[in-house]
């Protein structure tokens, strides 16, 4: 048992398995707390950055903020800006100025432009390619009442902050009945685009009751240096970890033939592991001209500490087992899920927004100062592993899952305070009162 051994594994599952099984969010109890986590990981996560946030209130209120890559000069001006913003609006909540809301937004949607933009394509691309579906005309017409400008092909014109008031509007006033006639997929694109202006809204109603505006005036931020990328890591040959399932050469050879004939598992192995080109490809054969090095032993892989594990790593080293809420900007994968999991077998009580249970072999192994907790996790996760692998090989022509992620849900706030908050925003944004 070796970290060679776990990520040779992890490279392996990931090309024939990268999704364990359907994504899924957490049974989370309704909680003012878990909700700000994850408005403030909404709106710190940028481009393809994934951000992990902490609230821990036992001694005050501290912030734990963690990202999957450095912190930029630029991101700590930035959060510095959002919480003065906070701070403004908790001093004095009854006479708060649209001015301070309408600098907050114009801060996150700058900063977030990138996603932003990013998650308006996706829904673009839903309403043109669908454009006959029921819901998809259900949408367009709610938008167009909402912005008579509204023309899908034209998305990317339109203020995105409008966009995202459209696209929270219109998910508010669903009601579950005619949400489950609508795929997953596009709800996910509705609401992510709306999480927002949702975010702003609810980080004004708690900046400004009284029961969180002392939390938001002398909030602690602790950001998390992301360790170091671990470059260089040797792992085995795809070849030795399959055998060590399938010792029995035909068995072998039969698995082997029928994963590079699965153009989506040929695809990520390419991606994983060398390819060489043929000297003398075979023309009449039809037989490609180049072959994946499956046997290849001199192999090396990067990765990097995943967000949420740089908070657990925190957590485990100083033996912090208070009840924690990681709030995430998109769900963690299976590996994190596991590691997290261990966790709570030794005593941790920790919850996550969310899993959408797929692999990635850039994951890194969390280093804590515990050698038994790092040995145990280890056993763990490889154990988990060594199931998928032997799954996968007696279920070869299994499908695989596809990829998704959403937002999580949470508490209700007070009814009146909320809409509100919510039509000040809106009116801020829409120059009037949807």
């Amino acid at each position: 048992m070796s970290e060679k051994e776990l990520y040779s594994k992890i490279c392996v599952v990931q090309g024939i398995k990268p999704v364990v099984s359907e994504a899924r969010d957490e049974v989370v109890e309704e909680n003012t707390l878990f909700k700000i986590s994850c408005n403030l990981a909404t709106i710190l996560a940028r481009d393809k950055e994934v951000v992990a946030v902490r609230l821990k209130t036992s001694d005050g209120c501290k912030a734990y903020l963690s990202k999957n890559g450095p912190w930029l000069d630029e991101d700590f001006v930035y959060i510095s800006k959002i919480m003065e913003y906070l701070r403004n609006m908790s001093k004095d909540p009854l006479n708060e100025s649209e001015a301070n809301s309408a600098a907050l937004i114009t801060e996150i949607l700058s900063y977030c432009s990138n996603k932003l933009g990013s998650r308006i394509k996706k829904l673009r691309n839903d309403l043109i390619r669908d454009k006959d579906k029921k819901y998809i005309k259900s949408f367009i017409k709610y938008a167009s009442n909402m912005l008579k400008e509204f023309d899908p092909k034209k998305l990317n014109d339109v203020d995105k902050s409008k966009i995202s008031v459209i696209c929270q509007s219109y998910y508010e006033q669903l009601d579950e009945t005619y949400k489950n006639k609508i795929p997953e997929k596009h709800l996910g694109h509705l609401r992510k685009v709306g999480s927002y202006i949702a975010s702003v809204v609810n980080l004004k109603i708690c900046a400004s009751s009284e029961k969180y505006k002392v939390l938001f005036s002398n909030i602690e931020l602790c950001i998390l240096k992301p360790t170091a990328i671990k470059t260089g890591q040797p792992i085995y040959s795809w070849e030795c970890v399959i055998r060590s399932f399938v010792p029995n050469n035909v068995d072998y050879e039969r698995f082997k033939d029928k994963c590079l004939n699965d153009e989506h598992i040929k695809k990520r192995l390419k991606m994983i592991y060398p390819v060489k080109k043929k000297e003398r490809p075979d023309e009449k054969s039809g037989q490609p001209d180049e072959e994946i090095q499956l046997n290849d032993d001199n192999i090396k892989i990067r990765a990097y500490l995943h967000a949420e594990m740089n908070i657990l790593v925190n957590m485990i080293d100083q033996e912090d087992k208070s009840k924690a809420f990681i709030a995430l900007s998109k769900r963690c994968c299976y590996l994190c899920e596991l590691y997290i999991n261990f966790a709570r077998k030794r005593g941790y009580n920790i919850i996550v927004s969310g899993n959408h249970r797929k692999i990635y072999r850039g994951w890194k192994f969390p280093q804590v100062t515990s050698n038994s907790f790092r040995i145990g996790s280890l056993k763990y996760i490889l154990a988990n592993l060594d199931r998928v692998i032997d799954n996968k090989i007696k279920h070869y022509t299994e499908s695989l899952d596809t990829d998704s992620d959403s937002s999580v849900g949470s508490e209700d706030f007070n009814d009146d305070v909320y809409d509100h908050k919510k039509k000040c925003v809106y009116r801020l944004v829409m120059g009037y009162d949807p």
